[in-house]
């Protein structure tokens, strides 16, 4: 593997990503490591501290033989381009023998996260999650807060719905909350139901294609720092954004990935860019394992078009860091309301493929975006939101 070190003197690394004009180049294996050159280049941002976008790019350009580069600081901007790039970004001040030392210790355990730096041990998620229990009694609740205004994909099988009384998944809540109410709501949620041990955002949009998830995550986790947060999200603009969501107190991350194959893709799924939505899925889902996010991957099942295709998601996602793998059955609707929804075998044998790579989670609630309570045991959303019937269809948040 190749590195590009961001330094100033060839010694440490000690230069933001943007300002660095040289580059160490490294070759790296689990045996030990060897300085191949310095390359020197315009920095991608002015002496004001500004953005270049295309001397940036040009940057990007000059190491993308490199997989990884380190960087005593880098911004969310270069962070999302690096990441588009498929170039992992780590942070790392110090010398620039340790950074390769550890580095090639990573190499040498054979794990996916790289131990520079170092970072905070998971949580145990499987005791105090209830989508990571596996099979365990379940007694945690959570309370999903519907901050997630807009989306910037359209799934066929999606309609969003906001003020909606009979639907229950991720992409319809009764309401939208601004950032600044979710702390009172969850400390009236944690009054009714004391088990509550999750914070999720899983609607009704995307919570990275607006910026009321994360400030919600955290003004939510300055004021309750001992509840788990937890994201669900499409991937497209998650890249370069899995710092910000680990700042926030994220500790469990769903990626909805229906298809890595961009034909495939282009029949579940309207977007700009089919490519770019995979590449940027798999881009962030290795930034948040590699920051000790756990992720989950959702996947809708739709046996015509990506049944023959689930193996090949649940190897590449297993590939990028994904933990878990849920696949749901596609409920017809929408622009897919013509197909019919897959049977328990095909559901089963989906399953059996997918868990040659990845555990499989089997016991999804089908959970609304404002979601409060025990999963499958109690419901307060009523008492929070109002009295309404629910209406089960299906979860792809």
């Amino acid at each position: 593997m190749k590195l590009a070190l961001c330094t100033s003197d060839g010694v440490s690394v000690d230069t933001h990503f943007g300002k660095a004009d040289s580059f160490l180049i490294a070759d790296v294996s689990a045996d030990g490591y060897r300085i191949l050159q310095t390359r020197q280049l315009a920095p991608g941002c002015n002496d004001c501290g500004n953005h270049n976008t295309d001397a940036m790019g040009e940057v990007i350009s000059s190491i993308s033989d490199c997989g990884v580069v380190v960087t005593a600081q880098a911004g969310p901007h270069a962070q999302r381009q690096l990441a588009a790039a498929g170039i992992t970004c780590l942070e790392f001040s110090g010398d620039v023998d340790e950074a390769l030392g550890k580095y090639r210790a990573f190499l040498a355990r054979g794990k996916r996260a790289a131990p520079v730096p170092a970072r905070e041990k998971r949580r145990d998620l499987a005791a105090e999650h209830p989508c990571f229990a596996m099979g365990r009694p379940n007694s945690k609740g959570r309370i999903h807060l519907p901050v997630a205004q807009t989306c910037n994909i359209a799934c066929r099988f999606c309609s969003r719905a906001q003020n909606n009384e009979t639907e229950n998944r991720p992409g319809v809540s009764r309401t939208l909350l601004a950032p600044a109410e979710a702390p009172a709501l969850i400390h009236r949620a944690l009054q009714l139901c004391p088990e509550i041990t999750v914070v999720g955002i899983a609607g009704p949009g995307d919570a990275l294609a607006s910026p009321e998830a994360l400030e919600t995550l955290r003004l939510v986790h300055e004021a309750f720092p001992e509840l788990i947060k937890c994201v669900s999200t499409n991937g497209l603009a998650l890249p370069g954004r899995a710092r910000e969501l680990a700042e926030a107190g994220v500790g469990a991350l769903t990626v909805t990935v229906n298809a890595v194959d961009p034909e495939i893709l282009e029949q579940l799924v309207d977007c700009r860019d089919h490519r770019e939505l995979i590449r940027n899925q798999l881009a962030g889902i290795r930034e948040a394992a590699g920051l000790n996010i756990r992720v989950k991957v959702n996947t809708v099942l739709v046996p015509e078009i990506n049944g023959a295709h689930i193996a090949d998601i649940s190897r590449e996602v297993k590939a990028a860091g994904a933990d878990m793998q849920n696949i749901l059955p596609l409920i017809p609707n929408n622009k897919l309301a013509h197909i019919p929804a897959p049977s328990c075998e095909q559901i089963e044998d989906a399953r059996r493929a997918a868990a040659a790579y990845l555990t499989q989670f089997r016991h999804c609630a089908h959970c609304r975006a404002d979601a409060v309570g025990v999963p499958g045991q109690s419901d307060f959303a009523s008492e929070l939101y109002g009295s309404l019937r629910i209406v089960e269809t299906f979860s792809h948040g």
